[in-house]
């Protein structure tokens, strides 16, 4: 009897000790949740690169640490997708300035995940960026990434939208997609030559990515440079 209730003690130590092991992993994992983001195994990018990205990642919640990371193009794009007024003309470090102030009242990043990774040309790359925020939202986007002067830097976020295309029209050189519906609506321009300019007609259901331009202007008005456009059935 003494040897059974001391090999039942032995089995409740034991799972006692179980127990409490998964329960400090999960809060040690839970503690680290602010500072280390998750990243899933993909598609295979070479370790220069790899490294860029993870180290641009680990500053996302402090904008301005990722400084060396970013071009000015890409700068510009987060400053007037956040701030919505083309019309705002502040400097490089006033927008970095203004962003990071906004981000201090933004969700988190929790974790990411590469799903997606092209190479464009020997010095642009492509990667597709499933992010999870403290609210356990996800979105989608796309990062270009640029070298220049031997080291690599992210040049664009395309952003996904879906919606109706509500009005096509031309600009010389440029057609142009209202695409959203009644309520709210986004502007893609894509070149008159490509394909998409002659697939995508008025009323077709599409989901769109593309960059915000941020170099070019068309009439003081904030548009977006399609990346890549599908018709949703």
């Amino acid at each position: 009897m003494k040897k059974c209730l001391e090999e039942r003690a032995g089995d409740t130590i034991a799972m006692q000790l179980s127990v409490w092991k998964s329960w400090f992993h999960k809060r040690k994992h839970s503690d680290q949740a602010d500072s280390v983001y998750t990243v899933e195994q993909g598609p295979a990018i070479p370790e220069e690169l790899r490294d860029v990205i993870d180290q641009f990642f680990r500053t996302y919640n402090h904008f301005k640490g990722a400084r060396s990371l970013q071009t000015d193009t890409f700068i510009r794009e987060v400053f007037y997708a956040t701030k919505q007024d083309p019309k705002d003309q502040r400097s490089i470090e006033e927008m970095e300035a203004y962003i990071q102030h906004k981000n201090k009242q933004r969700l988190r990043l929790k974790s990411y995940v590469i799903d997606e990774y092209l190479s464009l040309s020997e010095h642009i790359r492509m990667i597709g960026v499933t992010r999870e925020f403290s609210n356990n939202q996800r979105n989608r986007v796309l990062y270009f990434i640029i070298k220049e002067d031997a080291s690599w830097r992210f040049h664009h976020i395309a952003r996904s939208h879906h919606g109706t295309v509500l009005d096509k029209f031309q600009v010389k050189e440029q057609v142009g997609f209202v695409v959203g519906n009644e309520k709210a609506a986004l502007l893609f321009l894509t070149h008159a030559s490509s394909s998409d300019a002659t697939s995508f007609m008025i009323g077709d259901y599409v989901h769109v990515e593309g960059y915000l331009e941020v170099e070019q202007e068309v009439s003081s008005q904030l548009y977006y440079r399609v990346v890549r456009m599908n018709r949703v059935h």
